[in-house]
């Protein structure tokens, strides 16, 4: 039995994960996810400043949206995450190569501080916007090989198998 291409992919669309009927499973991976979320944000902000980054908050990201794939059936994200690759690579290579061309040492940070209502004296960073290229690299990255992962059906049947 096949089943429909999916419109992102033009691939068969993969089967229900075998949890995703699981109704504790699905109540718990709800807070879950947003927690893990809501922590890698936080990861990701403050990477350039103290530990943490893209890398480490794609990584949490990428768990996140393989949990809610795992409990729901299907992905969070409504785009092919290997289109994330390229964006992230692009990014990254642009926040280093701007210093570059103004005869800065490739890859060199800027800062400086805003003042707001709201914040108070505020820190911004261009390392936060290599760290974000960082983040969507992962995040493509390990999702386009979890899922490739998920995706293995077995060809040939040995004996035992029904």
């Amino acid at each position: 039995m096949t089943r429909p291409p999916t419109p992102s992919t033009g691939r068969e669309a993969p089967a229900p994960a075998p949890l995703s009927g699981d109704p504790i499973l699905r109540s718990t991976s709800r807070a879950v996810f947003a927690l893990v979320l809501l922590f890698s944000f936080l990861l990701l902000w403050r990477g350039h400043n103290a530990p943490g980054g893209g890398f480490i908050a794609g990584l949490m990201t990428a768990c996140a949206l393989v949990l809610h794939r795992i409990a729901y059936g299907f992905s969070a994200l409504r785009l092919d995450p290997v289109r994330l690759i390229p964006w992230g690579l692009a990014l990254s290579f642009a926040t280093g190569l701007v210093p570059y061309l103004l005869g800065k040492p490739f890859l060199k940070s800027d800062y400086g501080y805003i003042t707001t209502a709201v914040t108070g004296e505020f820190e911004w960073a261009t390392a936060l916007l290599f760290d974000l290229g960082v983040f969507l690299l992962v995040v493509g990255a390990s999702l386009t090989i979890a899922y490739a992962l998920t995706e293995v059906a077995p060809q040939e049947t040995v004996e035992g198998d029904e």
